[in-house]
């Protein structure tokens, strides 16, 4: 019996290491390997980082870089939370987790003012910034807070009540400039 649980956790040992093995030759091929979730999606953003022949699924806790099929799970920072929030004044789509490859928002490279209050009056985003060319702004915001969020463009404004706990949405697409 003893000789059957070595054998055992030796093979679930070797299994594993291949996995890992296979995972970091695929995340290689694509330029990713070594690369935390933080920097992968900052690298998507600021366009360091190529997204031919991946997709990449925004979680609270992870970052799912998908190649081929393989969902291969990358680390996201434990004491920051990622938003993507796609204000938009005709058109937008439902969304809770964000594809940072393949979601598009309709305020494509737009300046709007952005201001983020939390709870306690502590503010924490009080600037004007731009959409990307996906029409989305990408936020690092400190893990377990609410705060308001507001954003701005011309006469058109629209707030928000935003939560950065546990299990919270990285995808905002409901922020209507009115």
């Amino acid at each position: 019996m003893k000789k059957f649980i070595v054998l055992f956790a030796l093979v679930l040992s070797v299994l594993t290491l291949a996995a890992c093995t296979n995972e970091e030759n695929e995340l290689e091929a694509v330029g990713l390997n070594g690369l935390t979730g933080k920097e992968i999606l900052n690298g998507v953003a600021d366009g360091s980082i190529d997204i031919e022949g991946f997709g990449l699924s925004v979680y609270d806790d992870e970052l799912i870089v998908i190649i081929d099929g393989d969902r291969i799970p990358v680390a996201m920072p434990k004491d920051e939370f990622y938003l993507s929030v796609a204000p938009y004044i005709n058109m937008t789509h439902e969304c809770l987790y964000h594809s940072a490859t393949g979601c598009r928002g309709e305020l494509k490279s737009e300046t709007v003012f952005v201001e983020f209050v939390k709870d306690d009056g502590t503010v924490l985003i009080s600037k004007e910034m731009s959409t990307m060319s996906n029409g989305f702004i990408d936020f690092w915001l400190p893990r377990d807070i609410e705060g308001t969020m507001t954003i701005t463009q011309g006469e058109l404004s629209v707030s928000k009540v935003i939560s950065t706990v546990k299990g919270e949405a990285t995808c905002e697409t409901t922020m209507r400039l009115s």
